[in-house]
Formats: structure tokens, C-alpha cells, sequence
């Protein structure tokens, strides 16, 4: 048999497809002569009539709910450039009726070498029930990731050609782990269903709203004009949190940190776009939570640097990039040095000099702090050692101590050892608390204080 006579049959056989299709009211076909600017189209699941519709795209417009015709004229136009094999689509469809039906579309040219013109042949199926809980989180019903991810593809390629603007917010409930640590698992789905409930009833039609993993919420604007839109979006969602939830007689506040990018103006990649809005959250946790914060290059810069920080420091020592500034104390009556600060300085050789007051808070954020803490010890008390063997005075040598430092049960055995290791009285040791660092500390661990002041520590 010819490759022609295959063809024929090929395309005789879909025809019969056709017929029989209209007989069935979850199928739909629909032939779109590119050439001839021609539609032929017979489906049952929208319950439309269609006249004057000449091509793919009108139809697409016609039929598609409109938070979802981005990524169908996406879909078909990846086909037609030749991006992908045949063309398939998803999207929701709203019924005469007023019903909302989820669609799947796979269409193909077929060749036929009695019709010189390009058709795109295309089956419709209603697969409602399978889509639903495919494309979409079971708990909270609302699209999940993946099937957003899409979505903002199609969003940012429109709003690059109609010269629109779309933002992205991403939500993370800061406080939902203490929520299932104090109620229960069960009770913490309660509140992902209540919260997202909530917060979609204060979008509007130019918003969509996503369940990301875990606490996490996307909400995409499609179009605006000027920021402060979005601005006062977030405001109102902050505002609307501020009442407790009602959740099995219990009042449960929310917090939040949100994360705010513009497409295309940040960037015209979703998976790009999405990672900005991942810096800006954390941004926000790192400004005390609760707050919202725009994606910028600082905000970025700031990420980036945090990241290298945090690979940085425990190599800084085997580096020995970590040294020691001691502060002399003078005493103004005797004009003589009366005692010396013990100040940790840090020269990387990617960042330079990095303040004390950037990387210690990451240093025990991270749990690194115990060790550049014991790092700062030992090197203090050897040089100070060093010093009174030269024949230098002095009345005492002041180190600060992290309250994660001080509270491990091991603090005072190392701190002894250390100083019998270098012959150091450990009476000219002066240890620097802080007053809120000793009224935590004296609640959980009073007698490391009240073993300090017995060993005559400063």
C-alpha cells in the first residue's frame, strides 16, 4: 500500500470520527483550514452555537474561561512553530449553562495530497472529573503549582505582546509550623482550607490564586497598571489577617511573609520569576516577618550575598581568614591599658571585609556560631597568654559569648580547658552578656552564670 492510499484512508477514517463524535456529548472536533482562514467545528460540551468563526484563535477566545486562554494560545502556538510533535492543551471551558468543564485538546495535521492546503485536525474531550484533582491541590481545590507554572507561561508570553503588566505575590504563613506542633496535623489542614478560602474571597477576576507546597500560596495579577495596586493588595490581605481564624472553637492568628515580582520587568522566565519571588519572601523573614517586599536588584544582591555568607564561614577559619582586633580599655588615671575587648574581624576572599553585625546573626542562624564561638575563645586566650608572658599587663580581657554559646552544657568544660591549656587565670577572663542574653539565660540555665561568678569570672 502507497504512503498516498495511507493517507487517504488516514483522513477518510477521521471523518467517520467526526460523525460519530456528534453523537456523543463529551467530544468535540473541530477542523481549522489554516490556508482558507475555514473553521469547521462540532461539540457538545460548551452547548454553544458558533458562527463567524474563521479561525483557532477565535475559537480558543471564544470558549476558554479567561484565566486560562494564555496558556491555550500558548499551547497552539508552540504547535504551529514547531515546538512540539502534535498540539496539546487543558483549560476550563464555562457552558452555556453556566457550568465549568475541564478540557483536554490534542490536535495534528494530517497530510492529504488531494487538499493542497494546511488543516489542523482537532479532538476535544471533557475530562472534568479526571482534571479536577490532576491540575488542582485536593484539599484546598485551588490550582496547584505545576499546573500555575503553566499558566504563568502563557500569562508573561500575552503581557510581552499586548505590552501589559502581571505581578506575582507569593504567600508563606510564617507561624503554620507552630500551628501544627501545638493542634495537630489534622487541625492544620483546617487552616490551610479556611485561610485560602478567605484569601481567595478578596481577589477579583484580574487575580488567580495557587496552592504551593507545604504553607505556601501564589497569587498571579495579570494585568495592572501602576504598583500601587498590588501594594494595596497586599495591605488588604494583611489587613484581613488581622482578625483570628475561627477553627474547632479555637482563635488562630495568622502571620504572614509575602514576596512580591513583576513580569515581564524582572524577567520573562516563569521558573526565573518564581525564584525572585523565593528571595523576596525570604527577604521579608529576614526583616522580622509579617511583612511584604517588593523583588529589586538589592533584594537579590542581598540573597546572594547572604548565600555566599553562609558557605563562607565555616571555611573562613581553615582559611584563616577570621582574626582578632583587641580593643584596649584605658584607664584615664593611671593613663595605663587596664584591659582589652576582644572584637572577631572577617576578610573574605570573595566578599572582603564582612561586619560582625551581618555574619554573626547568620552564624547562629545557620548553627555555626559554636563553633566560630570556640574559635574566638582559644585564639583569645592563647594571644593573651602569649602577651603576659612578654611581660605585658593587664587587668582583663573581655570576650563576648553568643547565648547559644552559653546555654550548651559543655561551655564551662571548654572554657576550662582552654584556659589550663594556656596557663590563663581564667579570674582575668571577662565574659560579655548581654542583658537580655542573662535574663534569658538565667530562666533555663542559672547555674552556668552561678558557676561563672564562682570561678571569678568578670
Amino acid at each position: 500500500m502507497s504512503t498516498n492510499t495511507k493517507d487517504h484512508i488516514q483522513v477518510r477514517d477521521f471523518d467517520l470520527i467526526y460523525k460519530h463524535a456528534l453523537n456523543v456529548g463529551d467530544i468535540g472536533i473541530c477542523k481549522w483550514n489554516i490556508d482558507k482562514e475555514e473553521m469547521y467545528i462540532a461539540e457538545k460540551i460548551t452547548g454553544y452555537e458558533f458562527n463567524n468563526i474563521n479561525n483557532m484563535y477565535q475559537y480558543l477566545n471564544a470558549i476558554v474561561y479567561p484565566k486560562d486562554r494564555d496558556l491555550a494560545i500558548q499551547d497552539l502556538e508552540d504547535y504551529l512553530h514547531g515546538h512540539t510533535i502534535f498540539y496539546p492543551s487543558t483549560f476550563r471551558v464555562k457552558t452555556k449553562i453556566g457550568e465549568t468543564k475541564w478540557v483536554l485538546i490534542k490536535g495534528k495535521f494530517l497530510e492529504d495530497e488531494s487538499i493542497k492546503d494546511r488543516i489542523l485536525h482537532v479532538l476535544m474531550l471533557n475530562v472534568t472529573g479526571n482534571k479536577l484533582h490532576e491540575g488542582h491541590d485536593t484539599l484546598t481545590n485551588l490550582i496547584n503549582d505545576k499546573f500555575f507554572l503553566r499558566k504563568l507561561k502563557g500569562a508573561i508570553k500575552t503581557a510581552i505582546s499586548q505590552n501589559r503588566r502581571g505581578a506575582l505575590v507569593y504567600i508563606d504563613i510564617d507561624n503554620f509550623i507552630t500551628i501544627n506542633n501545638t493542634y495537630g496535623f489534622q487541625f492544620g489542614n483546617l487552616v490551610i482550607k479556611e485561610f485560602s478560602n478567605l484569601l481567595n474571597s478578596l481577589l477579583d477576576h484580574s487575580c488567580e490564586l495557587a496552592k504551593f507546597p507545604g504553607d505556601k500560596f501564589m497569587i498571579m495579577v495579570y494585568d495592572f497598571d501602576d504598583i500601587s495596586e498590588i501594594e494595596g493588595l497586599c495591605h488588604k490581605i494583611y489587613e484581613c489577617f488581622e482578625r483570628p481564624l475561627e477553627i474547632m472553637d479555637n482563635q488562630i492568628y495568622i502571620n504572614l511573609s509575602m514576596g512580591v515580582a513583576f513580569f515581564p520587568e524582572d524577567s520573562s522566565d516563569e521558573n526565573e520569576l518564581l525564584k525572585f519571588c523565593d528571595f523576596a519572601v525570604r527577604q521579608s523573614k529576614l526583616s522580622g516577618k509579617n511583612i511584604y517586599t517588593i523583588f529589586n536588584k538589592e533584594v537579590a544582591e542581598s540573597y546572594f550575598r547572604k548565600t555566599i555568607i553562609e558557605s563562607e564561614i565555616l571555611n573562613a577559619m581553615d582559611k584563616n581568614e577570621f582574626y582578632l582586633h583587641y580593643q584596649p580599655k584605658v584607664d584615664i588615671s593611671s593613663n595605663q591599658i587596664s584591659s582589652l575587648e576582644v572584637l572577631i574581624r572577617w576578610d573574605n576572599d570573595k566578599l572582603g571585609f564582612i561586619s560582625p553585625g551581618e555574619f554573626i546573626p547568620i552564624a547562629e542562624e545557620k548553627g555555626y556560631i559554636v563553633q566560630v564561638g570556640n574559635w574566638v575563645l582559644e585564639e583569645a586566650i592563647k594571644t593573651a597568654s602569649q602577651w603576659r608572658e612578654k611581660g605585658h599587663s593587664f587587668e582583663s580581657i573581655s570576650v563576648n559569648i553568643s547565648p547559644i554559646q552559653l546555654k550548651r552544657k559543655d561551655f564551662i568544660s571548654i572554657l576550662l580547658r582552654v584556659c589550663e591549656k594556656y596557663k590563663f587565670p581564667h579570674s582575668l577572663l571577662e565574659i560579655e552578656i548581654t542583658e537580655g542574653t542573662l535574663m534569658g539565660t538565667c530562666k533555663e540555665n542559672v547555674g552556668i552564670i552561678r558557676t561563672l561568678l564562682i570561678m571569678d569570672l568578670k
